[in-house]
């Protein structure tokens, strides 16, 4: 299949349902200044009304910052404990939110994929309710695994990192021939793993939507279509490094603003917004792009099935037939 058939369907769903550029950079405006309202106004409270002056507590080792730290937490306890869950509740709700924008979005993109049908709230809230906790629960299990595979790397950079130190005692040369080799190694693993990662929870998302998955059918059919079709690794590492290629281009634009005399930190300041939302933008037209080739791949696999059940059918047919009709 061609795969620029599916860039220009992506192109073509965020064009006609541009609504959701602007909700996903409302979300993103909403959730860093929510963020920065939730941190200062507790603080300007702890340390103008209070008078609390923060650089006396920095002054010092690192030890009486600590105690220092500690003996203000014992002090005002109770407006600690009520910043922490304020902070808490901020996050779930930002999470929430997200994991309902999110849903609604993939919904109106499969709709209009699939029947052509343009963005309506009342489609954006029914998908993004409807699919709350699917994505939820899949989106936290491919959370975890991100984790267990930055984990792992970890380790194994730590294990270089002493096996180096051990060779250096023996041979300066052979250590650095080892590091750079175990390195470029990791290197390529982990773009490898990152990618095969991406694909495996894009396609998981996907599925819920388009085949109406549960989570735990959702992670067994995702594992198979990988399996099954391995190119669709290489289709999400063409969208990757057009999203790089193409957010490299725009930071490089606002470096360029930057030495304007005089003008220059101000348009770079409305440029970060201009940025924002083509990042956004860019986003969605890679996202678009890969669940229209998960749509037609899913299809494909589908018709492939359809046609093979025919064929061993007949052919059990034929072998349970008496050998007098058989001659």
């Amino acid at each position: 299949m061609n795969f620029f058939t599916c860039i220009n369907d992506a192109l073509k769903t965020v064009h006609k349902n541009f609504q959701l550029p602007l909700i996903h950079f409302a979300y993103l405006f909403i959730s860093f200044f929510g963020l920065f309202f939730i941190l200062s106004i507790p603080l300007g409270i702890l340390f103008v009304i209070f008078g609390i002056d923060l650089t006396d507590i920095l002054k010092g080792s690192f030890i009486e910052i600590f105690l220092s730290s500690v003996h203000l937490m014992k002090k005002f306890l109770i407006f600690v404990i009520i910043f922490i869950v304020t902070l808490l509740v901020y996050v779930l709700l930002i999470v929430s939110l997200w994991i309902y924008i999110f849903g609604g979005t993939i919904g109106i993109m499969y709709q209009f994929l699939k029947e052509n049908v343009t963005f309506n709230f009342k489609d954006f809230h029914q998908y993004g309710k409807k699919y709350f906790w699917k994505v939820a629960f899949f989106a936290t299990f491919s959370f975890l695994i991100f984790i267990c595979l930055t984990l792992i790397f970890g380790f194994v950079s730590e294990i270089n990192s002493k096996i180096v130190n051990f060779l250096s005692s023996f041979s300066h040369s052979v250590s650095v021939f080892f590091n750079i080799f175990i390195y470029l190694s990791a290197l390529l693993v982990g773009i490898l793993a990152f990618l095969i990662w991406i694909t495996f929870t894009l396609f998981g998302f996907f599925g819920i939507f388009v085949k109406n998955f549960t989570v735990k059918d959702t992670i067994k059919e995702t594992k198979k279509l990988i399996v099954l079709y391995p190119q669709s690794i290489g289709r999400a590492a063409l969208l990757f490094l057009t999203y790089i290629l193409a957010g490299g281009v725009i930071l490089s634009l606002s470096s360029l603003l930057a030495i304007i005399p005089h003008l220059g930190p101000i348009l770079v300041a409305v440029y970060q917004f201009i940025t924002q939302f083509a990042n956004i933008y860019i986003s969605m037209i890679v996202f678009a792009a890969f669940l229209s080739y998960y749509i037609r791949l899913v299809s494909h696999k589908d018709s492939e099935q359809e046609q093979a059940p025919p064929s061993e059918e007949v052919q059990q047919q034929h072998q349970n037939l008496p050998p007098s009709e058989l001659s």
